[in-house]
């Protein structure tokens, strides 16, 4: 692994490991490398359906910043398609196939558009498999400590399944920024745990303690008013 750096590769022989082989740099494609180096913040929004357009719209997104989201893209709608978009796809192994592709008629729609910067990211790959031209492709595992260090094993006897792909990028932005001229914020939204359901096969509590000791803002939703809760109700 050519750009794991020292502090590193001094905690874990990360590079003997499986994924240890790819390099986290050369994976990404120049235009998104070059999105990066401009981007004053990158955003990652959660499949939370507690997000309203009110919170999206309270971040300000501007031309420079990147916004993130993961498999179903289930916010999709609110994107703005004069930011950087970055959509992240985690591989379901036993079925062999990543999670929210084929794209819905809202993010290709996104795609689409003339002055489009739109990038697809995948990450816990294996199978034997190559990248289309301007795709991020990582393999299982993504060669740093905080995924490396994933526990393995629930309280109940049954084995986690490895980080969620919202994890995967998290901790991805998180080791980019201050490399190679990277001076980006990093922000999410929806993480905080308003909503949503919570499957068993991820380790929520390694990953919220990780969230919170890191250089990360995490942006609380806005509480809804009474009368919005009434009117949504079925």
């Amino acid at each position: 692994m050519a750009d794991s750096g020292p502090d590193i590769i001094g905690q874990m022989a990360l590079d003997k490991l499986p994924g240890g082989h790819q390099s986290l740099m050369d994976a990404l494609p120049q235009a998104l490398r070059d999105c990066l180096k401009s981007a004053s913040r990158v955003v990652l929004v959660a499949n939370n359906p507690a997000i309203t357009a009110t919170d999206f719209q309270a971040l300000d997104i501007g031309r420079d910043d990147v916004v993130v989201s993961f498999n179903t893209c289930m916010k999709s709608a609110l994107l703005s398609p004069h930011s950087v978009n970055v959509f992240v796809h985690g591989f379901n192994a036993p079925d062999a196939y990543f999670f929210g592709l084929p794209y819905s008629v809202e993010v290709q729609r996104l795609f689409d558009l003339p002055e489009a910067r739109c990038f697809t990211l995948l990450v816990g790959c294996t199978g034997a498999m190559s990248p289309m031209p301007g795709v991020a492709l990582y393999w299982e595992r993504i060669p740093l400590p905080p995924l490396w260090n994933y526990p393995v094993d629930r309280p109940n006897g049954k084995r986690y399944v490895g980080p969620t792909t919202g994890f995967n990028a998290l901790v991805l932005f998180d080791w980019l920024r201050g490399r190679a001229g990277y001076t980006y914020q990093i922000m999410t939204l929806g993480f905080s745990n308003e909503a949503g359901k919570l499957w068993s096969g991820h380790a929520w509590d390694y990953e919220r303690h990780w969230l919170l000791q890191a250089d990360v803002t995490v942006v609380p939703l806005q509480r809804c008013r009474w009368w919005q809760k009434w009117f949504r109700r079925p």
